[in-house]
């Protein structure tokens, strides 16, 4: 046990993970409450989708602009300006809905904000991590960094669904404030190495550009990052239309939607504590293209699922996947990464991941309108399926191994 937690022996480290925890916990419950709300306000699976493009859209705009900042100034200093921003939207959306006067269009504003808010802090978090630990030990921070982040998808709706089912959504609004208002004081004990970019009089878009070349110069990088994008976009984008699929395709209540989106979180908890105890590098790999192809199966059957009970399993299946396969492929981009252009390339990971499965959202609310869930939960499965299996077979000659030099790649 001691080895599966060994990176909270560093204390700085420690501090990070209970702000990640919290964070993340509301930021869970924020999704909850607002995809719950806007359906029952328009009774469309599109407004649902919207909403979800809404808060990861500004993955795709304001990401490089964090990247590059993030490899410039002190990047705790984000964190904080982070924090604030989703803090008050929540606030703002709790005293709306109780006054009455939220609507759907308003709605999209407020999940705008805080996609702003949660683009920043992946940025900031990911680039953090591996200053605050040696470079031996990246995989199980990253692991337990998975652990507070995609556990809190179990924690945050278990707790929110309750006070969702009983009081309405404003009082799960004031829940998750609560969560980012504790993690405002664990992150005022964090203490963050100051690493500025050598080049500190390069432009903004100079610096940018820099970043993109030297993702584009690392193959290893590169491929990483486009497989990532298709697996966000094909497997991990059907929050939008989950509600839908909740009440028509299962016959379901508010309550079990709470438990469907905590039973995510679950499965999530066990594929990445599974990983923190994993040294192997072969190990690792064996476990990416497992977990690849384990989260196209999984949205197919949950997509088939007939019952309560199976779409359960199923989704503990999709949260293990997922949330394995995502937490392999950040570790692996960052132990590639140099250190001065680690922002950026921060921000190209999430532009593709968040921005492309924002868009991946949104299509398929509009098209649940259309087509059954199920089916489209079933198709998008069996098509990242494909895919992966189409790059494995591009890359079995020259396989995902380790990353080239970083001496090579100097800007």
């Amino acid at each position: 046990m001691s080895e599966l937690l060994h990176s909270f022996r560093y204390r700085n480290y420690l501090w990070l993970w209970l702000v990640v925890a919290l964070t993340n916990t509301g930021k869970w419950v924020f999704t909850l409450a607002v995809t719950w709300q806007v359906y029952n306000l328009t009774h469309s699976s599109f407004w649902s989708g919207a909403l979800m493009f809404a808060s990861m859209f500004p993955n795709i705009i304001g990401a490089p602009v964090v990247g590059v900042l993030a490899d410039k100034i002190e990047r705790r200093r984000l964190i904080f300006i982070a924090v604030g921003i989703a803090l008050t939207v929540l606030l703002l959306l709790a005293g709306f809905t109780a006054a009455h006067l939220m609507n759907s269009g308003g709605m999209i504003v407020m999940a705008l904000l805080f996609g702003l808010a949660t683009s920043t802090m992946g940025v900031s978090i990911n680039a953090i991590v591996p200053t605050l630990v040696p470079k031996d030990v990246l995989y199980n921070a990253y692991s337990l960094q998975a652990v507070g982040q995609r556990g809190t998808e179990f924690v945050g709706p278990f707790l929110a669904a309750p006070l969702l089912a009983a009081f309405g959504p404003e009082s799960v609004y004031l829940f998750g404030a609560a969560t980012y208002v504790v993690a405002i004081v664990f992150a005022l004990f964090l203490s963050v190495p100051n690493t500025v970019e050598r080049k500190v009089s390069e432009g903004f878009f100079a610096s940018l550009g820099n970043g993109f070349r030297y993702i584009h110069r690392n193959r290893y990088i590169f491929g990483i990052i486009v497989l990532v994008g298709l697996h966000c976009s094909l497997t991990m984008a059907f929050l939008g239309m989950l509600p839908k699929y909740v009440q028509q395709g299962l016959g379901a209540k508010s309550s079990f939607y709470g438990v469907l989106m905590s039973m995510v979180g679950l499965g999530s908890i066990f594929g990445t504590l599974f990983l923190a105890g994993v040294k192997s590098h072969a190990l690792r790999m064996k476990l990416f293209w497992t977990s690849a192809v384990l989260s196209g199966l999984s949205l197919s059957f949950l997509g088939e699922s007939s019952s309560n009970t199976v779409a359960v399993v199923a989704i503990i299946l999709v949260g293990a996947s997922q949330a394995l396969f995502m937490t392999l492929t950040v570790a692996f981009v960052q132990e590639a990464t140099a250190e001065h252009v680690r922002g950026r390339v921060t921000s190209v990971y999430l532009v593709l991941a968040a921005g492309l499965m924002s868009l991946a959202n949104w299509g398929y609310g509009w098209l649940a309108n259309v087509v059954a869930p199920k089916y489209i939960m079933l198709t998008a499965g069996l098509l990242f399926t494909v895919v992966v299996g189409i790059y494995w077979l591009a890359t079995r000659n020259k396989p995902l191994g380790k990353p080239v030099s970083n001496e090579m790649l100097e800007l």
